[in-house]
């Protein structure tokens, strides 16, 4: 699973607020309901990934971090 989690914590640390990403970054500006994804750890556009590095100056991998899924079937265990 892909989880926004330091996404979140850089908005946190920074002082960030969603009002700030809606309304006050230009061309740049995110959409509620994507932000709503991004707190739930749901799905967004590549773009909406570009938009963030361009606001925090910053890498993808700084925004989102790779979780491994927990499966049950012994096939996709190692």
């Amino acid at each position: 699973m892909i989880s926004f989690r330091p996404f979140r914590e850089m908005i946190k640390e920074k002082r960030i607020t969603t009002y700030y990403l809606r309304n006050k970054c230009g061309k740049n500006n995110i959409d509620h309901k994507t932000l709503k994804s991004l707190m739930n750890d749901e799905s967004v556009t590549i773009n909406t990934i570009n938009s963030l590095c361009n606001i925090f100056k910053c890498s993808f991998s700084d925004l989102m971090e790779h979780i491994p899924d927990q499966y049950t079937d012994d096939t996709y265990t190692k």
